[in-house]
């Protein structure tokens, strides 16, 4: 698994598929596999509403690790995962975090496997 670094991705991964939680938001989208890059990739944000430098960097470390306890075959190849944490996410228990953080994962995954891809993110077809 590698960490989303650069904005363009995260903004990227906004218009994707998501889903709501109590402790974190969980966006996904799949990108274009390019050469040997095509393992899965998550990036974390958490806003400055949710808290000062020392609580953001402390909720982000617990997602991080999470992520790392995950297996990979969890996340699904060539996709771009962003974790928008809540303030919840702080006081939350780690099995707590671990459990809702695989059920998203099987969530969005199987969402995105339903989907057709010829289609636009509202499900029909628009006119030009």
């Amino acid at each position: 698994m590698l960490r989303l670094k650069k904005r363009a991705d995260f903004v990227a991964a906004a218009k994707g598929r998501r889903q709501h939680l109590r402790n974190f938001v969980l966006q996904a989208r799949e990108r274009e596999a390019s050469g040997d890059d095509e393992s899965a990739r998550v990036g974390f944000t958490v806003t400055k509403k949710v808290g000062k430098a020392v609580v953001r960097n402390r909720i982000r470390r617990r997602l991080r690790e999470v992520a790392r306890l995950t297996e990979a075959s969890a996340f699904a190849p060539v996709c771009d995962y962003v974790v928008a944490a809540r303030r919840e996410a702080l006081t939350a228990s780690f099995e707590d975090l671990r459990g809702e953080f695989l059920r998203a994962l099987k969530k969005i995954n199987r969402a995105g496997e339903s989907r057709p891809s010829n289609l636009p993110a509202g499900g029909r077809k628009q006119d030009k």
